[in-house]
């Protein structure tokens, strides 16, 4: 054993790992809860049935012309549900249905809602006359990009046919279990893409096929059901005899028995079949695999945001947010589904053996919105569901380095105090974050006096060296203090069923909660904000950043930890119909808040947010919650962001080295080793664990905790530019093995290994306690080692052993890549913005090539959006030629900072370079020879001070 292990075990016996986990009991189970239990007992009467209560009305259908063109945009019809009566008339239930194409055809768009005004059983009106009868359908308003509705349509074609012989015959095997039965059948199609639509009528069922595939089937298991409007009174006489009556007007559960259930039944459900494809992903945020498990014999995934403390792993149980986007994706096939709806959903997952993936999704209120993308890549779903919800939000360059936070930091002394101590022991940090104890009794708003009596001055005292703070302020709002009372002034909280303010326990104790789901709410909210910032401090103040947490919401006497979903919000509608989507209001109104604060410096806020949906990532960063210091939460926390990178919700992290306990210092510096790739990088502890800034850390642990912070800032210009990759077309920036080669099977399970973003470098940490060799799985190429650039030469996929001693992290660049770094030492991300770049190459194995795209702003405000900004391509050609070609370049050189490239690094192989002693350097006009240096020991070539910059046209010329 050397020293450093020596020193290692002596600490390590003074942390005790915990083993608390959630309380199970407090959530319900799926037979536990009503439309769930429901909607899966229905599921198994319906296919040993064979019935079909749904059809498509041919009288109603109709197409809608686009005026622009006077083509037809969007096919209309009503939906029959039939309910069976042998004693009277059967009941006849109108669902009206749209099917719409989006992006040039490359995505399809379906809704179905319900008819108050035909159905026959909309007789009846709601206990309160405070709610809305009409079903939710609002939720595009804040998941789609700009809060619009209102998206292009690309012009349909139809064709009709009349009772036709199916013709489906080489997928009778699972389309149709009658293959001869004659059905009436609309098809769309596109011969551009080569995607066509089948609508059948007599059964509603719908196949969406690219040439000859057939891709993805809607309802072909008839798992469809829309729970329509009735009366408890004419409850009998609109039950399905595949139905359960199962809590349809009540809710039995032991913590939410008051739930009054106003209108009875009204959950939604469909079946999804993913033909020729054998995963599913997505659906975050689960604490499982990056693959869905098959839930056939176990409970479903649920969306549903809580707040669980120490949350289970392995586990479909709900977690703090929910974007309800499954995805999949084969060698040359990808296809994306978003269920639009922000209720309680629960999805079963089911893989048959014979190659296909299935789905059902229930919901518990509001309507059928179903978007289905379709793509080559499974990158190409993202990005066209990002185009729907909104691209990731640049985020300020200073969010993506190092954040030190723990509840609490105590006072301004304390602060001050880490800070010093960080730069004492050279180690760079960002942010530094106040949990709730800043507050003035739990009052948000508000600076505790005797600990923060002057915050302006602190935070002046932060920006010197260019750091940032953000503080807690959650929706959650003390009773009896001015902004409660203007709150209830205003009349823009959340109500009670009987329609009064609602009043809840959170940790100020009593509190009530604002409503920023209304334009009322939201001008309130904006109004708190403007008053503690402009108000209480002074006008320079620019570094002040905001965390919005308990926003699921978080209710400690509510059902299952959060509302109950009986109160009301703007418009009338119940939270069982917004409950995931309340959280994206709060952090979104946030944010715009923040931007007008800041927009005499045009500075980006960054706002931290716990609960979120589809379109958070417009204006927030996450983060996976209340983890646990121990090996399977750092285990977990890869796969955990992995499923929010690949739809679109990048910048997420998890607390490093675990929130709850006390990490043993291995863990602490495994953990960090993991934790610098997260693209949200922050350490965070609980109040009761031991005080584990890195600095207070013993020497062999501190030293190698620094190293990883410090690599984080030595790659920022790469992270950097891989999160404007991401802000431009959605792409994941920690990306799953099969992204990068979607082509190879074997890499559709790997979830403990991942790429950055498309910059080539492939990490596998280290996720056990003392393991000090990992095996990593490669596709063929060739890969260098990060640190040493000894290089691996791989003929075919698979795995290679590799050492990973407890200083080590297993991470390696594929050739075919450039890398830009910054190398010198600095306080923050800030002080470095006149630091030169150090360009890393590494070369491919067939020809010597390699690329890499550097993107560069002012790294703090919006003047990029007006074209201030840098993008570059270094490429290497032919083993014989480094060249830089500006993309595009910005009228105010200043907002770039030092261009300079003060090293050229090119990692070599016996078979990939030979490179002369000299360089020819080519600018303009003028050439100039320069020295190329050889490294034996690393087999690498630098060329120092070569005299070039990022933001200008130059050409290199080696010798041979």
């Amino acid at each position: 054993m050397n020293i450093f292990l020596f020193q290692l075990f002596l600490v390590t016996i003074l942390f005790i790992d915990p083993s608390a986990a959630f309380t199970d009991y407090l959530l319900k189970k799926c037979n536990q809860a009503g439309f769930c239990q429901r909607n899966r007992h229905y599921a198994t009467n319906i296919q040993s049935s064979h019935n079909s209560y749904y059809l498509i009305d041919e009288q109603s259908i109709h197409i809608d012309l686009d005026n622009n063109n006077n083509n037809s945009s969007s096919l209309r019809a009503n939906i029959i549900k039939t309910i069976p009566r042998n004693d009277i008339e059967d009941i006849m239930v109108e669902l009206p249905f749209k099917l719409t194409f989006q992006n040039d055809w490359q995505s399809v768009r379906f809704t179905i809602d319900e008819s108050f005004d035909s159905n026959t059983n909309d007789d009846t009106e709601a206990e309160s006359p405070l709610l809305n009868k009409h079903r939710y359908n609002e939720t595009g308003l804040w998941s789609f990009m700009n809060h619009t509705d209102s998206l292009n349509n690309t012009p349909l074609q139809f064709e009709k046919f009349e009772t036709i012989q199916s013709n489906l015959d080489k997928f009778v095997n699972f389309v149709f279990q009658t293959p001869d039965l004659e059905q009436n059948v609309i098809k769309v199609y596109n011969d551009i893409n080569q995607l066509e639509i089948h609508l059948f009528l007599d059964s509603f069922q719908i196949l969406i096929f690219q040439g000859e595939d057939l891709i993805l089937s809607i309802n072909d298991r008839s798992l469809f059901n829309f729970e329509h409007h009735r009366s408890m009174e004419q409850n009998f006489q609109n039950v399905l005899p595949e139905e359960s009556t199962y809590n349809m007007f009540a809710d039995d559960f032991e913590y939410s028995k008051g739930d009054h259930v106003p209108f009875g039944p009204e959950s939604i459900a469909l079946d999804f079949t993913f033909n020729g494809f054998n995963s599913l992903y997505g659906i975050p945020e689960h604490a499982d695999s990056l693959r869905l498990r098959d839930t056939s014999n176990d409970e479903p995934y649920r969306l549903f945001n809580v707040d669980v403390f120490q949350y289970n792993l392995d586990s479909r149980m709900p977690m703090y947010g929910a974007i309800p986007l499954l995805l999949t994706s084969n060698k040359d096939k990808s296809v994306g589904v978003f269920w639009n709806n922000p209720a309680d959903t629960w999805v079963d997952i089911h893989y048959t053996d014979n190659g296909l993936s299935q789905s059902h999704i229930m919901s518990e209120a509001g309507i059928i919105d179903v978007f289905v993308f379709i793509g080559e890549k499974p990158s190409d779903i993202t990005d066209q569901f990002t185009q729907l919800t909104g691209r990731p939000t640049l985020p300020l360059l200073s969010s993506i380095g190092y954040h030190q936070c723990r509840w609490n930091y105590n006072d301004e002394l304390d602060v001050l105090n880490v800070q010093e101590n960080m730069d004492r022991e050279d180690i760079p940090f960002d942010f530094i974050w106040l949990d709730l104890e800043y507050t003035d009794d739990k009052k948000y708003f508000t600076w505790k006096p005797d600990s923060f009596g002057n915050p302006g001055r602190m935070l002046k005292k932060l920006a010197k060296y260019g750091r940032q703070l953000a503080v807690l302020i959650d929706p959650h709002i003390k009773t009896q203090y001015h902004i409660s009372e203007e709150i209830k002034r205003q009349e823009a909280g959340v109500l009670n069923a009987g329609g009064d303010l609602y009043v809840g326990r959170c940790w100020p104790g009593d509190s009530i909660w604002i409503d920023t789901m209304g334009k009322i709410g939201q001008r309130v909210w904006d109004g708190f904000f403007k008053d503690f910032i402009t108000v209480k401090l002074p006008s320079y103040i620019d570094n002040l950043h905001i965390w919005n947490d308990m926003n699921e919401p978080s209710i400690f006497n509510g059902p299952e930890t959060t509302a109950p979903k009986d109160l009301i919000h703007n418009g009338g509608f119940e939270e069982r119909s917004i409950h995931n989507v309340y959280g994206l209001t709060v952090h979104e109104t946030t944010y715009d808040s923040m931007k007008d604060i800041y927009g005499i410096s045009d500075k980006r806020p960054f706002i931290l947010t716990r609960a979120f949906f589809a379109g958070s990532q417009r204006s927030a960063a996450t983060w996976t919650g209340d983890n646990i210091a121990n090996w399977d939460y750092l285990k977990a926390s890869i796969p955990m962001i992995l499923s929010n990178n690949i739809v679109g919700m990048p910048f997420i992290g998890a607390d490093i080295a675990g929130f709850d306990g006390n990490p043993t210092p291995e863990l602490i510096i495994r953990w960090y080793q993991t934790g610098l790739w997260y693209p949200f990088f922050r350490a965070h502890a609980h109040i009761d664990s031991i005080r584990r800034e890195p600095y207070l850390l013993e020497k062999p642990v501190r030293d190698s905790v620094r190293d990883s912070i410090r690599l984080r800032y030595t790659l920022l210009p790469t992270f950097y530019s891989a999160f404007h990759e991401s802000s431009i077309n959605g792409n994941a920036i920690m990306k799953p093995m099969f992204f990068q080669y979607p082509e190879h099977n074997e890499l559709y399970d790997v979830d403990n290994q991942f790429y950055l973003g498309n910059y080539g470098i492939l990490v596998k940490p280290i996720t056990s306690p003392e393991t000090f060799t990992t095996t990593m799985t490669f596709p063929k190429g060739i890969f260098y080692d990060l640190t040493t650039l000894k290089a691996l030469v791989v003929d075919h996929l698979k795995e290679v052993e590799i050492d990973a001693p407890i200083a080590k992290i297993p991470a390696f660049i594929e050739g075919g890549h450039i890398l830009f770094k910054r190398e010198i030492y600095r306080r923050s991300s800030k002080l470095m913005v006149n630091d030169p770049y150090t360009l890393l190459v590494a070369p491919t194995l067939d020809n010597g090539s390699a690329s890499g795209k550097l993107y560069v702003d002012d790294g703090e405000t919006f003047s990029y959006e007006n074209g201030e900004y840098l993008e570059t391509v270094v490429s290497l050609l032919a083993k014989s030629i480094l060249k830089n070609d500006i993309v595009h370049i910005p009228v105010n050189a200043d907002c770039l900072g030092n261009t300079m490239i003060e090293k050229i690094v090119i990692a070599m192989d016996s078979n990939t370079m030979d490179i002369g002693d000299h360089a020819t350097i080519k600018i303009g006009s003028e050439t100039r020879k320069i020295e190329v240096e050889h490294d034996d020991g690393t087999t690498t070539v630098i060329i120092k001070n070569p005299q070039v910059r990022v933001n200008e046209q130059w050409e290199i010329s080696f010798s041979i």
